[in-house]
């Protein structure tokens, strides 16, 4: 899935890890599993990426709001 996804950008595990400094997906639990299941794809296709999940949220303010807290001191690693 990931080497046909996005236009191909998935294609080509090690040029996207040293091109990308982080791929993060953040989503709410309610959502659904789609993007964890993309994000276990990804890594068994050798991507480098962050899954975080926020618990008991949809596509809403304190989704957003627990991703960029976990997302933002990533940056600086």
């Amino acid at each position: 899935m990931p080497k046909t996804s996005s236009n191909g950008v998935f294609a080509d595990a090690a040029a996207l890890n040293k091109e990308v400094k982080l791929l993060f997906l953040g989503i709410g639990f309610v959502e659904g599993p789609g993007t964890k299941d993309f994000s276990v794809a990804l890594t068994k296709a050798g991507i480098k990426n962050v899954y975080f999940e926020s618990p008991g949220t949809a596509h809403e303010w304190l989704t957003w709001r627990r991703c960029l807290n976990d997302f933002a001191p990533r940056l600086f690693k």
